[in-house]
């Protein structure tokens, strides 16, 4: 349950990520990747841990059944997130989508063994693992924008750590 209240609020986080948005185009292609994507990922996640709840009674208190098809709805999270990650504007540094693929190639194979193994704790690791997500599109913001303050505001700074 605290999952689904926790995915909620991370959707809340999108209207940040709109107001931090500090480039020429208030609706550029990175802007919406990341809006875009916290929504999803919050409302995923808020859908997943609320399901689950939900499952466990549906399935007839089968606590293995529910953890296998949570770590199934997971697993599809994953999946969405490798095709949101194809290259394009949204992804400015190469580097990061290859590290972001792999990531999710990572946890989408571990997901997958939960869905053999059947194991709660697994699947309460996991959907701490999935929160990974928005909270990188948040941190990438806060970074972006404070760049972009650092370089506006001292326009002579080579570097905007000061350096």
């Amino acid at each position: 349950m605290a999952f689904g209240g926790l995915g909620v609020s991370l959707a809340g986080f999108a209207g940040l990520i709109s107001a931090l948005d500090r480039s020429r185009a208030a609706h550029s292609a990175v802007a919406n990747y990341r809006v875009r994507g916290i929504v999803f990922l919050g409302f995923a996640l808020t859908l997943v841990g609320f399901g689950t709840v939900a499952l466990y009674r549906v399935t007839g208190d089968d606590l293995s059944l529910t953890v296998r098809l949570a770590s199934v709805a997971l697993a599809l999270m994953g999946v969405r997130g490798l095709l949101e990650s194809r290259p394009g504007p949204a992804w400015r540094n190469e580097g990061e989508r290859r590290f972001s693929i792999a990531f999710l190639c990572v946890i989408i194979a571990v997901t997958l063994g939960n869905v053999l193994v059947g194991n709660l704790g697994y699947l309460q690791l996991l959907m701490l693992l999935q929160l990974s997500g928005p909270m990188s599109i948040f941190y990438n913001t806060v970074r972006d924008a404070s760049l972009v303050t650092a370089a506006t505001s001292d326009p002579d700074s080579k570097h905007a750590d000061g350096g």
